[in-house]
């Protein structure tokens, strides 16, 4: 009984056991940095930006002025009650005072009115539908259905703008972690230095003395400070990537890649990029809309100068509980009556210089968009090509320093092989090392250059992701 008693004892021990190593696993599982790529890090960019919810905001706007602007298509209608005392008063009567002529009596109306005060209630109905306006409406409904579509493009333009912001941060962190794997690779070469010098040194050989030493450490000081500034870029890029996605601030998260590609994608013509821009920059979209939009309040502030033709049917009803109601409808009494009827009117407006200043604002409203198109037209081209050119010129200078890193290093290899068989000195392993960092750093800089020269270069042509756009 007690052998039972312990094997039990001692599994309920072995399966608390298990749960707490299985729980303190999986809590280390789950606290491991996310790994987040390039298109993830732009979807959450881009659901988290503020500029973009802003710029949402701002088409919900503009969808309310169409809203408004076809809403003025379909009847108005008023509606005005009011209530307050009166006199009561009963019918008034008729004195006839004498006749002055066959059928024809003289005489005075005596009113009723009574020393008490009532109340009395009124409403007036109003329905108005517009006939026909000369444009008045359909000029600014449709100025108002483009405006919600240059916000539309607006809000491409600014999500193209986060697109980019995300790219060369992503690109600056990657490149200033291979600073830092540069960086190491200096000073392992140089430790490597060091420990032959000093084993010289130390054998009293005379190709070396104590000035190797001091050559090394300030070859040493100059890679301390390039891995420094490589940790603080990658330090800076990464606090700016994690703001830009909205990463909690107390978790981690690690990109996917360590080193940026070394083969670089085939680059397309400049009249490709060039008629890419053109045809589909988010940009140059809306200010094409934004002028239909100018120019349809522009004849919209014309048709103003025009009257407005229109039809209603209109209503009063009040009612006096003290006041008696007269059945003939040539008497009328504000406080006690039931009538309606349809109507068609017009209107027409006139004022001395308001309206003419309007329009001539419309026009110049719509010129001045004009011309801003016709500009950005124009340099649109030059953007590109500038563009175009940094990706060629960083694109060759690129190629040439990639094999330069490879030349150093070799350089820097058979350097030390020379050194160690008495072929060579320690300046030439301090020239091979130093030629290669400085190969190395001006590699990086060049790779970092040219993927944000061609991620500028997409984005001047209008090349994101459209399917990240909200509907």
């Amino acid at each position: 009984m007690s052998g039972a008693r312990f094997m039990k004892r001692n599994f309920r021990t072995l399966a608390l056991c298990i749960l707490i190593l299985a729980f303190t696993v999986e809590r280390g599982r789950c606290e491991e940095p996310q790994v987040l790529g390039l298109d993830q890090l732009i979807e959450r960019a881009v659901e988290y930006s503020p500029r973009l919810k802003q710029s949402d905001q701002q088409v919900l706007a503009a969808e309310g002025d169409l809203m408004q602007a076809r809403g003025a298509m379909f009847p108005q209608l008023e509606l005005v009650g009011t209530a307050g005392p009166v006199n009561d008063a009963d019918l008034p009567t008729v004195v006839v005072s004498e006749e002055i002529a066959p059928g024809v009596l003289a005489g005075v109306i005596q009113d009723n009115d009574k020393d008490s005060v009532g109340i009395f209630g009124r409403l007036d109905v109003a329905i108005f539908q517009p006939l026909y306006t000369f444009g008045k409406i359909s000029h600014r409904r449709d100025a108002a259905a483009f405006g919600v579509e240059a916000q539309k493009y607006g809000r491409e333009a600014r999500m193209s703008e986060v697109i980019l912001n995300v790219k060369e941060l992503y690109y600056s962190m990657i490149v200033a972690r291979q600073g830092e794997g540069a960086a190491q690779s200096a000073h392992d070469f140089i430790e490597d230095a060091r420990d032959r010098i000093e084993r010289l040194i130390d054998a009293e050989s005379p190709m070396v003395d104590q000035s190797d030493l001091y050559r090394l450490e300030s070859f040493e000081a100059d890679i301390a400070r390039f891995r420094a500034r490589a940790e603080s870029g990658s330090r800076m890029a990464y606090h700016a990537l994690k703001r830009a996605i909205g990463y909690p601030e107390h978790k981690d998260f690690q990109l996917d890649r360590r080193e940026l590609p070394t083969e670089l994608p085939r680059l397309r013509g400049l009249d490709d990029y060039v008629d890419m821009a053109l045809r589909s920059r988010p940009e140059l979209r809306q200010l094409e809309r934004g002028v239909e939009a100018r120019k349809a309040m522009l004849e919209a502030s014309r048709a103003d100068f025009y009257p407005t033709f229109f039809a209603a049917a209109i209503g009063s009803f009040a009612g006096a509980p003290g006041r008696e109601r007269m059945p003939i409808s040539y008497f009328d009494d504000d406080f006690n009556h039931a009538r309606m009827g349809v109507i068609v009117g017009s209107e027409w407006k006139f004022d001395f210089g308001i309206k003419r200043g309007r329009s001539r604002k419309a026009m110049a409203e719509y010129m001045e968009l004009v011309h801003q198109k016709e500009y950005a037209q124009d340099s649109i081209p030059l953007q590109i090509m500038k563009h175009y050119e940094e990706v060629l010129e960083a694109e060759k200078s690129l190629q040439a320093y990639r094999n330069a890193v490879v030349a150093a290093r070799r350089w820097v290899v058979a350097s030390f092989s020379d050194f160690d068989f008495g072929l060579g000195t320690a300046r030439d392993m301090f020239d091979a090392i130093d030629r290669y960092g400085k190969n190395e750093g001006e590699y990086l800089a060049l790779l970092l250059d040219y993927n944000i020269s061609r991620a500028r270069l997409e984005h001047a042509a209008g090349m994101y992701e459209k399917e990240m756009i909200s509907p």
